[in-house]
């Protein structure tokens, strides 16, 4: 039953006078735009075809009725459990949260008639009483060279805990949760913050973005978000933009969900540079006459990462120590004032080498060797992999 609204939208099917409704080929815009609107609707949409005829304003579909027996918000979430059970590889999906449901059924209508899609509705009712417990909208947002959005939306019409199972729980498996604070009273803003706080703790929670939208001069508001004990697997976020209109309200969302898709693919470089990095450093340690190696960051004297096959741990960070003493002597000098790109400190039987790629470079790898058993060209050499990673 829940499958037409939480599984693939149906194909565009075609209008009694022959007009096939859905995204027409060619979209090529997703933002709303306050501009050139003649219809005095309160926006104008810039979703360009390639035949300009094929416009068409959304299905007015008429809502699916689905009966519960049991908890609407478990039968949401065993639903998304089946199908967005991999979250990284599910479609990419939005839930607009509105608890003064001041704008986001006006922006699911506003993207299915800037898109030709249509509007999906599912009309939650208690099976005992046919009481109505929520009425759930999705329309899907197609981009030229970007990831297909669905957006999603839950009136609610059930009260207390019911209510904040059900949002929660369409919540708990999007990409990105979009909360439109707005206008809403001290009161409710705690409420929200409870549930949302206690819902993300859960084990059934997925989502790892929360972005929360407060009127300008919403600062005090936004430090109590951001004060929030969140999971460290969920990323809370506050915008403070004027919520004048429909547009202002989906292309903050939209400037949102741009950024984080951003962040989140530099993060994904980052970790895979981290990582390679790391397998650079365990080459080195592995290497003959090499008795351990770390990764240091220049700017705080801390070890980063380290292996140390052939001596304790506690000693090879006290070698990080001495040479970083070394090198801060060596900048401070009178009359040298450069930052040296190697230093090689010679003691007995042991060669300690602190080489970072550049003079300007952050991070640094030391290598601590044999002296009798150490091949410093083949050191050298493998030096240079972690220098053009670390570079």
């Amino acid at each position: 039953m829940l499958r037409t609204l939480f599984g693939d939208l149906d194909p565009p099917s075609p209008s009694p006078g022959g007009r096939t409704t859905g995204a027409p080929s060619g979209f090529a815009a997703t933002e709303i735009f306050e501009d050139d609107d003649e219809a005095g609707t309160g926006f104008a949409a810039t979703a360009l075809f390639d035949d300009a005829t094929a416009r068409a304003a959304a299905r007015e579909a008429p809502a699916t009725e689905v009966f519960v027996a049991g908890s609407p918000a478990q039968a949401i979430r065993e639903h998304f459990a089946t199908a967005r059970a991999d979250l990284p590889s599910a479609g990419a999906m939005i839930t607009l949260l509105d608890p003064s449901r001041l704008w986001a059924a006006s922006v699911i209508k506003a993207l299915a008639d800037a898109t030709g899609q249509a509007v999906e509705r599912l009309h939650l009712r208690e099976r005992a009483t046919l009481r109505s417990l929520a009425l759930i909208e999705r329309t899907a947002v197609l981009r030229r060279a970007a990831t297909p959005l669905k957006v999603y939306h839950a009136d609610i019409r059930a009260l207390g805990a019911e209510h904040d199972e059900i949002a929660n729980a369409l919540a708990e498996r999007s990409h990105m949760v979009a909360v439109i604070v707005g206008a809403l009273p001290p009161a409710g803003v705690e409420a929200l913050l409870r549930s949302l706080l206690a819902a993300t703790r859960q084990p059934t929670w997925h989502c790892p973005h929360l972005v929360f939208m407060l009127p300008p001069g919403g600062q005090p508001l936004g430090q109590r978000v951001m004060a929030q004990d969140w999971p460290a697997t969920v990323q809370a976020r506050v915008l403070s933009e004027p919520l004048t209109g429909v547009s202002s309200v989906w292309n903050a969302v939209l400037a949102a969900w741009d950024g984080l898709a951003k962040d989140d693919a530099a993060l994904l470089a980052a970790q895979a540079n981290a990582a390679a990095v790391g397998r650079a450093i365990t080459g080195l340690a592995r290497t003959e006459g090499v008795l351990g190696c770390a990764l240091v960051d220049l700017a705080q004297g801390e070890v980063l990462h380290a292996e140390s096959p052939a001596l304790p741990p506690t000693l090879l960070r006290q070698q990080v120590q001495a040479l970083m003493s070394a090198r801060r002597t060596l900048v401070q000098a009178p009359g040298e004032g450069t930052v040296p790109e190697e230093l090689m400190v010679t003691a007995g039987a042991r060669i300690a080498l602190l080489r970072a790629a550049s003079a300007t470079a952050t991070q640094a790898v030391l290598v601590l060797l044999d002296r009798q058993h150490a091949n410093l060209a083949l050191v050298r050499f493998k030096l240079m992999e972690a220098e053009r990673l670390l570079a």
